[in-house]
């Protein structure tokens, strides 16, 4: 008697633990949760297998295909390292403790450094990337050097993703009338369904089968962080998209263009 007490007790409790943990199971994984969460594990394993098979291809090669799977290798390390820095900010960006470290810095400098290793490591030989810079000077910004290269990598992983063959045009600007810094990137590729353009800068959208719908939602918060704005249109002739942003200067004719350029290098 004991014993079937004690069973029924025992079911009992197992029960009530089941419903708990279903509970917390419908709280924390949405359907949407659950997608993204398979989203972001298959890109995951897929980048890592890409590693792993370029390293293995290394080991075994000693000719001019070397360069090619060092390439890819960085390539895809490169959006591992991009992947998990969405996963990371996207619990800070939830518990709102996304924190920027500003310095003063030149913006042209990191956005061609930027876009050179981009170029070096991508795999769209078909896919010309230029870059125009409407400042003939130096552009200098307060702003948090870090997150911005997140920005823009992560725009230019975009548009790669939906440009197999074309041109990608990146345009810097320092308006000064309006105190701002102007940033711009036109692709070629298929464009922006219309359906989802008003969402696409939300949490867990995307256009694309393989993306797990951070790396924009990310943008935007960092460049809100920035106090700037960031924004999309299909471009006039139906061939692609024109994705920008602008982040205000926040200092006075770029600090005297940051103090002449640190005069001169200490040459004052």
């Amino acid at each position: 008697m004991l014993v079937k007490k004690y069973n029924i007790h025992q079911n009992i409790k197992k029960e009530n633990q089941d419903t708990s943990y279903a509970d917390l199971e419908k709280y924390f994984m949405t359907p949407t949760q659950t997608e993204f969460v398979n989203m972001a594990g298959h890109e995951m394993k897929t980048t890592i297998q890409a590693i792993l098979t370029y390293s293995e291809l290394l080991q075994n090669k000693h000719d001019e295909s070397r360069e090619d799977y060092v390439k890819a290798i960085l390539r895809n390390a490169l959006r591992l390292k991009m992947l998990t820095n969405n996963l990371s900010d996207l619990t800070k960006i939830d518990a709102n403790i996304l924190k920027l470290k500003k310095e003063t810095f030149n913006l042209r400098t990191l956005v061609l450094s930027l876009v050179e290793d981009f170029r070096n490591m991508s795999r769209c030989h078909e896919l010309k990337i230029s870059i125009t810079v409407q400042s003939p000077e130096d552009i200098f910004v307060n702003a948090d050097a870090e997150r911005l290269s997140q920005v823009i990598l992560n725009l230019l992983d975009n548009a790669t993703k939906f440009t197999r063959e074309g041109d990608i045009t990146i345009t810097l600007e320092e308006r000064q009338g309006e105190n701002c810094i102007f940033l711009s990137m036109t692709d070629t590729g298929i464009g922006i369904d219309q359906s989802i353009a008003p969402n696409l800068f939300s949490k867990f959208v995307t256009s694309s089968n393989n993306g797990t719908g951070l790396g924009l939602y990310i943008c935007r918060n960092i460049i809100e962080a920035h106090e700037g704005q960031i924004w999309v249109k299909n471009n006039r002739d139906k061939n692609g998209a024109t994705f920008s942003f602008k982040i205000p200067i926040n200092n006075t004719d770029s600090n005297t263009r940051y103090t002449k350029f640190l005069n001169s290098r200490i040459g004052v």
